[in-house]
């Protein structure tokens, strides 16, 4: 099924100096399910408060959960959480959900507001795995926080098992 762990940067047993890695949060998937491997791949904004993670389960396209940072802080203590808002799935054309390896590469911008889904295992109409990439904006209306897709990116030369999209980088600006 899978898990992410978080983990922050400290300071260790001196009380001054910052040297110790621990662990304060475990997020689990929002979509029931077993065997989802959730957590194989993430990318998160660098204020950390934005956080896509993929998970696929046998026979699914694969998923991306997008989840946001909902943390409470008192007493200089910060009490980590994050909520599910969002869950993108792939899809073929006729409908189908098998073989599109959906989230298999991830890339967001340095704030968060762009997100690119890599599908290496999209078909088109006459090639297997040609692979697409989805273009997603973040608050998009001004009013959702959440991705809306705003382009789909097929492979340029398309050839079988070209697999496009199997590895993808933004800039920091997007």
């Amino acid at each position: 099924t899978g898990r992410v762990y978080m983990y922050e940067w400290g300071v260790g047993e001196d009380g001054s100096t910052y040297d110790t890695w621990t662990q304060c949060l475990e997020i689990d998937s929002g979509v029931a399910g077993t065997g989802k491997k959730f957590g194989q791949a993430l990318e998160a904004n660098d204020n950390g408060d934005i956080l896509a993670v993929r998970s696929k389960a046998p026979g699914q396209a694969g998923m991306v959960e997008i989840f946001v940072r909902t943390s409470q802080s008192s007493d200089d203590s910060t009490q980590h959480a994050f909520t599910l808002v969002q869950t993108l799935t792939g899809t073929s054309n006729d409908g189908s959900s098998l073989n599109r390896g959906f989230g298999s590469s991830l890339a967001m911008n340095k704030d968060g507001t762009t997100l690119i889904i890599g599908a290496p295992g999209a078909d088109t109409t006459d090639t297997v795995d040609a692979g697409k990439i989805y273009y997603y904006k973040w608050n998009a209306d001004g009013s959702t926080n959440t991705y809306t897709l705003q382009q789909t990116i097929e492979a340029p030369d398309i050839q079988v098992n070209m697999r496009f999209g199997s590895t993808l980088d933004i800039n920091d600006s997007g």
